[in-house]
């Protein structure tokens, strides 16, 4: 039987191990999943500093076998009082009644944080892990964003007729950039991106390379290194593309493929091993793109509680 309690600090060496476990186990499925040199540490440290907010251990007799634990709390995030479980270290189990162990942890958390007022919790997981997915959507969860993965291999791209050209600043994709955040207040997104009167197109922190039909911008990718909305998949050959966009009346002409293929060139010409990307769900036309050359590593699933609960 499993048993369910708060979770305390004694418990954290046993939660490191759980963790390790199971991040070498999705390494096995996703090999481009960093090997970070740190782990251990690095997740030690970051259990250590969260360990003081609500969570809560799984035993089977006087083993542990799964725990979770609440890492950020906000008031209003997207209007709603909202309780993260995020950056994937903050829940694990072992393997053997998995399904199980999840659903008790979360009926006490999830308990916790709506006695407290917060209805609406987001977490974040492993996307491999099939049964774990799963038993979030039976658990009232739905996507919110997905973290992808890439090697360098090349893409079959076709002639496009267009030109690429490396971007010293921002200012020649000003155009296209305005039309890009106006994309994302619509269905089926209704996200509200921010506000882009006070962008500085003079810098680039990072690369972008456009493409140009004669001389008007129709597409950038905007490249990144060791940069990543989860941290651990950050490494020194990491390359994140941070935003891509193709003007609406240019899609369908292969554009898109070959602005990916030109960031394939860039990274291995820097030595670097993957691309990452992360995206909303619900950008269909982002989405489908994305998915058809990348591999899904991260789940982002939130579930909103009716507040009269």
């Amino acid at each position: 039987m499993v048993k369910i309690r708060k979770f305390e600090r004694e418990y954290i060496d046993e939660a490191l191990k759980l963790f390790i476990e199971a991040y070498e186990r999705q390494r096995k499925k996703v090999p481009l999943i960093p090997k970070r040199k740190n782990l251990q540490k690095e997740i030690e440290e970051s259990l250590r500093k969260d360990c003081d907010d609500p969570g809560v251990a799984a035993f089977q007799d006087d083993d542990l076998v799964g725990y979770m634990i609440e890492n950020a709390r906000a008031d209003d995030f997207m209007g709603e009082k909202t309780a993260f479980s995020l950056n994937l270290y903050s829940q694990s189990s072992v393997e053997r009644r998995k399904k199980i162990i999840y659903q008790q942890m979360y009926e006490r958390l999830s308990e916790i944080w709506v006695e407290e007022g917060y209805h609406t919790h987001i977490f974040s997981i492993w996307a491999p892990d099939d049964e774990l997915t799963y038993n979030f959507f039976r658990l009232g969860f739905g996507m919110t964003h997905f973290e992808l993965l890439r090697d360098l291999s090349d893409l079959d791209v076709t002639n496009t007729s267009v030109s690429f050209k490396r971007l010293e600043n921002r200012e020649p994709i000003k155009y296209l950039d305005q039309k890009h955040n106006k994309f994302y207040p619509k269905a089926p997104l209704f996200w509200l991106p921010p506000d882009d009167d006070n962008a500085n197109y003079d810098e680039i922190e990072g690369e972008i390379i456009a493409a140009f039909q004669k001389d008007e911008p129709v597409g950038y990718i905007y490249l990144k290194k060791n940069d990543a909305e989860t941290w651990l998949m950050t490494d020194e050959r990491t390359c994140r593309v941070a935003g891509a966009y193709v003007d609406s009346d240019h899609r369908g002409r292969g554009i898109g493929k070959a602005l990916l293929q030109k960031a394939i060139e860039w990274a291995e010409e820097e030595d670097l091993e993957r691309l990452y990307v992360e995206g909303e769900s619900a950008n269909i036309y982002g989405g489908n793109f994305w998915m058809k050359h990348f591999t899904p590593v991260v789940y982002t699933v939130r579930r909103c509680i009716d507040r009269r609960a």
